[in-house]
């Protein structure tokens, strides 16, 4: 014991007012065989620790040990600060509870002494008893520091780490959001909840750590935050409200690798190939047998739970996103950002979704060779019809003549004053317009647009966002098509699937309307494949 207390004296004391000293040598954790082995940062782990700011936002694949390694800083800060006040939220109570487990497993074994330990880990051993000694609790003779076991766990310092599905209320100096991307799908209204409620609870020189596999798409509360913390990186020095956004890819786990020479399909060399290629990665043979045999199994799922980029984990949508899998195939095709040459010799034409006090959204795309190319998208809120007519002819000054302008059914209503909005549109020089027949069924021209997405392509300029009036990026044309999706019905009930009707839905209502045209044979020249050489690939 003696021998102890002077190793503690000469070696250890010094080293406690580091934190990450501390997390890479107190704290014992369950491992994946079951087995104790004692917490050593990742790599993955190590970064996010040494830049951790105010604000956080974490996009990763599957297990990198992010939500291990919050949970014992939460427990460290817990320990070393009084009154420290952290908090869990998690997509249901029972994974939050797993979380806390984390953090009890590793008071608990705070003086944990391994099999054959050396001198140097029995010092380790008796300064956690020490801690354990000084942060637990004696109170009714209680054995450990738990004063609720399922959403609470309190330390005699006053500091206590609580758990729940929104925790609004109160003040936490560390707040943990695990699984947004699924709330944010799953239950929108929490999602809301949490930004609005959580989050405020955390002061601005408090810590917030948002981790998530994303789902949903471009689509929901964690993609918004996400990428707003994407733009922030941008910005240069950020303040203690902005977030801070990191990513984590499945090559960032270095277990992620499969040994020997497991065949690779196809699709997959190519897919390897872009990667190494426009992303200068370099992935080793076991690296891409893991990935390919993982993506068996995985299917359509696998950019979603092992993404290799943060716009692959976003183009993965979900079930209810209307063009997910078109769009989806599209990108891993490459044709969707893809620089292309317009025709001057193939007619231009847009297709609109009209609104009054609501957006009017516009794209301007050509057919020929048997594709569709989306050159260019345009959407505004609460303007005058001759604003729309002004962007209407600087297209035409850039691209050419306009053959035709698509519009829906009640653009032949007449206004109070006995216009229409086509006999308006020609006051303001906008001709060639035609209305499309109103077609019964929405779903019939959703699957027309399906069709014809299958052999689109889409310019860059269609993944531009513009500032609105008050500041706020508005979604892309691209961008809107992928957050179009289906209303989620509640459990039990038969109601029947439909649009949502919101800000993507304008924009996703302008694509179907040329869809709707084309069926209806109102293109001049008609689409056939083949009847123009395709455009040539910039």
């Amino acid at each position: 014991m003696e021998m102890l207390e002077q190793l503690m004296k000469t070696t250890l004391r010094g080293r406690l007012d580091n934190q990450l000293w501390r997390l890479n040598n107190l704290y014992w954790i369950e491992n994946k065989g079951g087995g104790i082995e004692r917490f050593r940062m990742n790599t993955a782990q190590l970064r996010l620790h040494r830049n951790l700011w105010s604000r956080n936002v974490v996009l990763k694949a599957r297990q990198l040990g992010i939500s291990t390694y919050v949970a014992l800083l939460m427990l460290d800060s817990c320990l070393f600060t009084p009154n420290f006040h952290a908090g869990i939220i998690d997509k249901t109570l029972p994974d939050a509870e797993q979380k806390l487990e984390k953090l009890r497993f590793a008071w608990e074994h705070l003086d944990y002494v391994p099999p054959r330990a050396d001198d140097s880990e029995r010092a380790l051993a008796y300064l956690g008893l020490l801690i354990k000694q000084h942060t637990g609790t004696t109170r009714r003779n209680e054995c450990h520091p738990l004063t609720d076991a399922r959403t609470r766990l309190g330390f005699v310092n006053g500091s206590d780490v609580r758990l729940g599905t929104t925790l609004r209320g109160g003040t936490l100096q560390l707040l943990h959001v695990s699984e947004l991307a699924h709330v944010s799908v799953h239950a929108p209204w929490r999602a809301r909840e949490i930004r609005t409620g959580a989050i405020n609870t955390v002061s601005a020189d408090g810590r917030i750590i948002l981790e998530s596999t994303h789902e949903g798409g471009r689509y929901g509360v964690n993609y918004e935050l996400t990428s707003q913390a994407m733009q922030n990186g941008d910005r240069g020095e950020l303040s203690p409200l902005d977030f801070r956004f990191f990513f984590f890819s499945w090559f960032d786990n270095p277990d992620y690798v499969l040994p020997g020479s497991a065949a690779r399909r196809e699709e997959m060399a190519e897919y390897f190939e872009r990667l190494e290629t426009e992303f200068g990665l370099q992935l080793t043979r076991e690296q891409k047998n893991w990935y390919a045999r993982m993506a068996r199994t995985m299917g359509p799922a696998m950019r979603q739970e092992y993404p290799s980029t943060p716009d692959e984990a976003f183009s993965t949508g979900n079930e209810s996103a209307i063009y997910g899998a078109q769009l989806t195939r599209l990108r891993e095709a490459g044709r969707i950002g893809s620089s292309f040459d317009y025709r001057r010799d193939e007619p231009l034409y847009t297709a609109w979704d009209l609104g009054l006090s609501d957006h009017t959204a516009i794209w301007l795309l050509q057919c020929y060779g048997g594709s569709v190319y989306w050159l260019n998208h345009y959407a505004a809120n609460q303007l005058p019809l001759e604003h729309f007519a002004e962007h209407i002819k600087h297209w035409q000054q850039r691209y050419g003549p306009i053959a035709a302008h698509f519009l829906p059914h009640d653009a032949a209503h007449r206004d109070p004053h006995g216009y229409s909005y086509v006999e308006s549109l020609a006051r303001c020089g906008i001709h060639a317009v035609r209305v499309v027949p109103r077609t019964p069924d929405i779903w019939r021209g959703i699957n027309a647009l399906r069709k014809l997405l299958e052999r689109s392509w889409f310019h860059p300029d269609t993944l531009g966002q513009r500032l609105n009036p008050a500041g706020v990026l508005e979604p892309s044309g691209l961008t809107c098509l992928e957050m179009y999706r289906t209303a989620e019905c509640a459990e039990g009930t038969n109601c029947r699937e439909s649009p949502v009707h919101d800000s993507a839905s304008h924009s996703a209502d302008a694509a179907r309307m040329f869809a709707e045209a084309f069926e209806h044979g109102m293109l001049s020249p008609p689409l056939r494949p083949g009847s123009s050489r395709r455009a040539r690939m910039g």
